[in-house]
């Protein structure tokens, strides 16, 4: 399992496999890498940044779009700041048509002190990453979002592991509905059969999974 420094704000790969990656961060780091960080954001994400109430909040969005930039930077051999983004219907960024690798997907995800993003240079990607703590409405989420299925299996499990359950049949759930970019309360194309999903546990506390069009 990787070892994250959450102070020198490492990015490192934690699943790879068959075109697909995977790398963490840590996003409570110094405030000398928040200001580095920040200095590639464009003036929209910097707005969007200056709009969340939270002070932690704030530092964790800088950190996190700017660890993207510097991701995608590092793929397409330019400076972060000349990263171009545009965004999907509902919001999912994607590269610019003026971008070379125009190929290349990604999905990001956070939560907690962890930030994920993965990449795929054939095949439309999400993922979604969840740190582990109680959900007071695990059971009432998972009877209105869960198949009959995952339900059923989710509410036979031992009490001790129903929480680790959860998370991972959400992730799944979360990481399908971010690569169509429509959130879980948009409709996924009902011509999408087959998915390849892997769970991943970037860091102790967390859980991950990466879901992929076959």
């Amino acid at each position: 399992m990787p070892s994250l420094d959450p102070e020198a704000g490492i990015v490192m790969p934690v699943f790879e496999n068959d075109g697909l990656e995977v790398l963490a961060c840590m996003l409570d780091v110094r405030l000398d890498l928040i200001r580095e960080l920040g200095s590639c954001l464009t003036e929209d994400e910097c707005r969007r940044a200056g709009g969340l109430t939270r002070e932690r909040d704030r530092r964790r969005f800088i950190v996190t779009r700017g660890q993207l930039r510097h991701s995608l930077g590092s793929k397409l051999g330019l400076p972060p700041s000349d990263v171009e983004l545009e965004y999907g219907p509902q919001g999912k960024p994607r590269l610019s048509r003026r971008m070379p690798m125009r190929e290349l997907h990604f999905c990001v995800s956070r939560s907690g002190d962890l930030a994920v993003i993965a990449f795929s240079h054939e095949r439309e990607v999400g993922v979604d990453v969840e740190e582990v703590r109680p959900f007071a409405e695990a059971d009432d989420i998972a009877a209105l979002c869960f198949s009959v299925s995952d339900y059923e299996s989710y509410r036979t499990l031992p009490p001790e592991e129903q929480l680790e359950g959860f998370l991972r049949r959400w992730t799944r759930l979360e990481a399908i509905s971010k690569a169509f970019g429509c959130g879980l309360g948009g409709a996924i194309p009902s011509d999408v059969q087959d998915w390849a999903l892997h769970t991943f546990v970037p860091k102790v506390g967390y859980i991950g999974t990466l879901a992929a069009q076959n």
